[in-house]
C-alpha cells in the first residue's frame, strides 16, 4: 500500500491521486533536478524532498490541470534551496548551446559555457534551463515560477545578454597572460 494515496476531487467528481499524478510526472522531475546538480544522488534526494513538500501541500493545489506545474515549481525551489545549502558547481553539457560544433573546440566551448553559467544567479540558470533546455513556453515558466509574463521576458532577456556578452570573446581568451595582479 502506497503512502501516497491523497486524493483530489476534480469538478467531473472524479477523485485523482497524488501517486498517480506524480508518477506521470516522475522522470521529467529528475531530469530537471539532475540538470541542476548533475549527480544522480543529489538529483534523486531533491526528488524525493520535492514530491513529500508537494504531498503536504496537495490539498491546497486549487486546479488539477496545473499539478505539473505546480510540482515542477517545488522541485525547482528544492533544487535552488540544495544548491545554496552545498554551494555546487552546475556542469552543463556543452550540447545544450551548439549541437554542430567539431571535437577540437569541445573543451573551449566547454571551459566556456561553465564558467558562464557558474558565474549566473540560481534564478537566472533557471530561467535558462526552462526556456531552452525543457523548452517551456513564456507562459508556462510564468506559471511555474509564479512571475507575470512580462517580468519573465525581461528577465529572460537580461540573462540572453548577460551570458552573450561573457561568451562574445569565447575560447579566445584562454591561454593569455592574466592583466590582474
Amino acid at each position: 500500500m502506497s503512502i501516497f494515496k491523497s486524493f483530489y476531487q476534480n469538478s467531473d467528481s472524479e477523485e485523482v491521486s497524488f501517486e498517480t499524478l506524480i508518477k506521470k510526472e516522475q522522470e521529467k522531475l529528475y531530469k530537471v533536478a539532475f540538470s541542476y546538480v548533475r549527480n544522480e544522488q543529489d538529483a534523486l534526494d531533491i526528488v524525493q524532498e520535492a514530491i513529500i513538500k508537494g504531498y503536504q501541500s496537495f490539498k491546497r493545489l486549487k486546479d488539477i490541470k496545473y499539478f505539473a506545474t505546480w510540482i515542477t515549481r517545488i522541485l525547482i525551489n528544492t533544487a535552488i534551496d540544495h544548491i545554496r545549502k552545498k554551494k555546487d558547481v552546475i556542469v552543463l553539457e556543452p550540447e545544450w548551446f551548439d549541437p554542430g560544433r567539431n571535437e577540437e573546440n569541445n573543451s573551449i566551448i566547454t571551459m566556456d559555457i561553465n564558467l558562464v553559467f557558474e558565474q549566473l544567479k540560481p534564478q537566472q540558470k533557471t530561467l535558462l534551463l526552462l526556456r531552452f533546455y525543457y523548452g517551456y513556453s513564456i507562459s508556462e515558466i510564468s506559471e511555474i515560477l509564479s512571475k507575470p509574463e512580462g517580468t519573465i521576458k525581461s528577465q529572460l532577456h537580461r540573462t540572453l545578454q548577460l551570458v552573450k556578452v561573457k561568451l562574445e570573446n569565447g575560447g579566445d581568451t584562454y591561454g593569455k597572460a592574466s592583466t590582474r595582479y
